[in-house]
């Protein structure tokens, strides 16, 4: 059976834990920077999202409330998700989530920013999204 996908706020304790997803993309980063990006994101106003199953962090996403020409947007400048067994189900659960705060934030849109080393993440979530 399979454990149901919660999605909540990352916290500081958890940093370290989530390191290891984000370094899938950046693999480069090393805790003090991870860290830095943290304490950046927040100090704009803006907050992480853990996705989490049984436990275990299978996806982040950074997130901040930005204007926009009419509306305000919800801007996500990281948003990566891990499942060894490529469920499509992972991805979703945490764009669900992304569009729950939008709604929260009072956002009409959503703006992802996706790394180049992310091609298929970001056609599955684009093709999640438009779908």
């Amino acid at each position: 059976m399979i454990a149901p996908l919660r999605a909540s706020g990352l916290a500081d304790h958890q940093l370290a834990m989530a390191l290891p997803l984000v370094q899938i993309t950046w693999p480069e980063t090393d805790l003090a920077a991870w860290q830095e990006f943290v304490r950046a994101i927040r100090a704009e106003g803006g907050g992480l999202l853990a996705l989490t199953e049984d436990g275990y962090i299978c996806g982040v996403m950074a997130y901040r409330r930005r204007a926009g020409l009419k509306e305000p947007v919800l801007s996500v400048p990281l948003f990566t998700v891990a499942d060894l067994a490529n469920r499509m189900g992972v991805a979703q659960a945490l764009v669900e989530a992304a569009d729950m705060l939008r709604e929260r934030l009072g956002c009409e849109t959503i703006e992802m920013d996706f790394h180049p080393r992310q091609p298929r993440l970001a056609a599955r979530v684009w093709g999640e999204v438009q779908a």
